[in-house]
């Protein structure tokens, strides 16, 4: 449907601005509404959890951390798997998690009407996100996936491979860019939020030691020596 937009009248203006008012009201206490009865099917919840009611949620296999924000609209499903969220999480809008999978191995049925069987979870992993991570607009994070403490995902990413700590993944299908910092600086970043026995551990950083790190940051140009290469 298109709106053409033109000059209401002097009566019709005020009529419609009130119109339109009272559906944001009405909109706003049936977003609330919905809201606190989502809320209260979560799995689990930690405080200061902050989601859109119009976004769908298997509630009862999520569990939800601390301080976690999950964006505009997401899509979090996972039947007969659980989806595990840390702590500081944060989603850009309209992010999807898959914690399960069909099977399409089967001969001779359409794939759905496959059931699966009791104990066939190689089909449903289900998905694992540690503290302190940021997932990016329409990432799309498939099952089996565990997304390590600290970690970027780039927006539009499909991740099908778990995301190692403190990297930086992005296409599609998501492979690691870098790390956000050099090794002593994740150290130094672990020190100060965690305590002894939550900071990764000397085997943990060790694999991290072959993925790239950002490059050093080069110096900006100044007056006098862009004044000095023009003279040449």
């Amino acid at each position: 449907m298109r709106v053409a937009a033109g000059r209401p009248g002097a009566v019709v203006g005020p009529v419609v601005l009130a119109l339109h008012r009272l559906g944001d009201t009405v909109a706003r206490a049936r977003r609330a509404v919905r809201g606190l009865a989502i809320a209260r099917r979560f799995a689990a919840r930690g405080d200061n959890f902050t989601f859109d009611p119009d976004g769908v949620y298997t509630c009862e296999t999520i569990e939800v951390g601390h301080n976690v924000d999950l964006g505009y609209r997401p899509i979090l499903v996972a039947a007969r798997a659980r989806i595990r969220i840390g702590d500081n999480v944060m989603f850009g809008p309209e992010v999807t998690i898959r914690g399960g999978n069909h099977r399409i191995d089967q001969v001779g049925v359409p794939m759905i009407a496959v059931d699966k069987k009791p104990g066939d979870e190689s089909h449903d992993r289900g998905v694992t996100i540690g503290d302190d991570v940021w997932v990016g607009t329409r990432a799309v994070i498939l099952h089996g996936v565990t997304i390590g403490r600290g970690a970027v995902i780039g927006a539009g990413a499909v991740v099908t491979r778990s995301v190692p700590p403190y990297a930086v993944a992005a296409g599609n299908p998501a492979r690691v860019i870098r790390l956000r910092w050099p090794l002593e600086t994740i150290r130094d970043h672990e020190r100060q939020l965690y305590p002894p026995q939550r900071r990764l551990t000397s085997a943990e950083l060790a694999g991290l030691a072959e993925l790239p790190t950002p490059g050093p940051r080069v110096a900006p140009v100044t007056k006098s020596l862009t004044t000095a290469v023009q003279a040449r």
